[in-house]
């Protein structure tokens, strides 16, 4: 499949597809949710397996599975027991974190009733450390998930959870910490009757105009520099049959200035090249120079959702006050640039100019 290259003109008619619809809209087309993904409230569970030997595998390229046991209390008050093949996966946190992200595998005929219905393998995002400022980062990272949701359809849902693991080889290996249930690729596509290109090669340029913007800008909200279109490094590229257009997605948001993980650095090169010193340091990576009134719509969205978007953090009391202070504060600068004129002409229409 070849990608368009170049820039792009503005078309004022929405294409086809996903981009007939209005980025906040609530209207995700006929096909709804898995069922996980229904309800905000998080859901409680615990997953009992021998840890020990999970977590011992950090090979990326692992396709091991694990037996264990999952459990939830169903809507009769009675505790539900489901049995599950666990994965490691991820790369950078799989060789960093001492509780590995997993991947939770499903039996979907016994699973089929309760609320994880119809999910064939799911993603687990862990806490990764026993210590206060990682579980702070698990809540931070999931309202990030829920401020993507804000601004555009064509993004992956979650779900808070709050796990208990157990090892039933240790008795003294009981542990219960904040996770995050991730929305399966396949079932987006379903909601925006689209289909997933594993292929590398594409650039910004090459995407749909309006979710690049809204995407790059929302990058830059969060301070996220860990990603790639061309390498479909957090990226994911869709094609739909009612369009002739590309449309990105980002993912996998742990990196993001706005979370500050202990372990996040940015990239040398950007280091080197604009003097990106900290994770924390905002960069707006795009190179695509979006038509004014593009990036005039794209930025009021951004206005317009503004208070949903601080609510995500504000709406989760477990989220601590001296954290919350630090989150909202640097999303008060994302506006702050928002209402400079100066500023918004520096950061978003200068750089493509210039090539980045």
């Amino acid at each position: 499949m070849r990608f368009m290259t170049g820039l792009f003109a503005l078309s004022l008619v929405a294409p086809a597809g996903l981009a007939a619809q209005a980025p906040d809209s609530a209207d995700k087309g006929p096909h709804k949710p898995a069922r996980l993904f229904r309800d905000s409230e998080p859901i409680a569970i615990t997953l009992s397996a021998d840890f020990k030997t999970i977590f011992k595998d950090r090979d990326s390229m692992s396709t091991k599975k694990y037996p264990g046991k999952l459990s939830y209390v169903g809507e009769a008050g009675d505790t539900v027991t489901l049995d599950v093949e666990l994965a490691n996966r991820g790369h950078f946190r799989l060789r960093t974190c001492d509780f590995i992200p997993l991947k939770v595998h499903f039996n979907k005929e016994q699973s089929a009733k309760g609320p994880f219905g119809g999910e064939g393998a799911l993603k687990l995002g862990t806490h990764c450390k026993n210590n206060d400022t990682y579980v702070q980062n698990t809540y931070v990272e999931y309202a990030i998930n829920r401020m993507y949701n804000l601004v555009t359809p064509l993004s992956l849902k979650s779900r808070l959870t709050q796990v208990t693991y157990v090892d039933p080889k240790n008795p003294k290996f009981t542990v219960t910490q904040p996770g995050i249930w991730f929305q399966d690729e396949d079932d987006l596509m379903k909601e925006v009757a689209g289909k997933i290109v594993m292929q590398q090669g594409a650039t910004g340029a090459s995407m749909e105009p309006r979710q690049m913007a809204i995407t790059d800008i929302f990058q830059y909200m969060i301070g996220n520099t860990d990603m790639s279109v061309w390498a479909l490094h957090n990226y994911r590229v869709v094609s739909m049959d009612s369009s002739s257009n590309f449309y990105a997605f980002a993912y996998d948001f742990d990196w993001a200035g706005l979370v500050d993980a202990p372990y996040a650095a940015p990239d040398a090169q950007l280091q080197i090249k604009y003097n990106v010193t900290r994770v924390t340091d905002r960069l707006y990576r795009s190179v695509v120079c979006y038509p004014p009134e593009l990036l005039t719509k794209t930025l009021n969205l951004f206005k317009a959702q503004k208070d949903s978007i601080y609510q995500t953090l504000r709406g989760r009391p477990e989220i601590k006050p001296n954290r919350l202070k630090a989150a909202e504060g640097y999303l008060d600068k994302f506006y702050k640039d928002l209402d400079d004129p100066k500023k918004v002409k520096s950061v978003f229409e200068e750089p493509c100019r210039r090539g980045g």
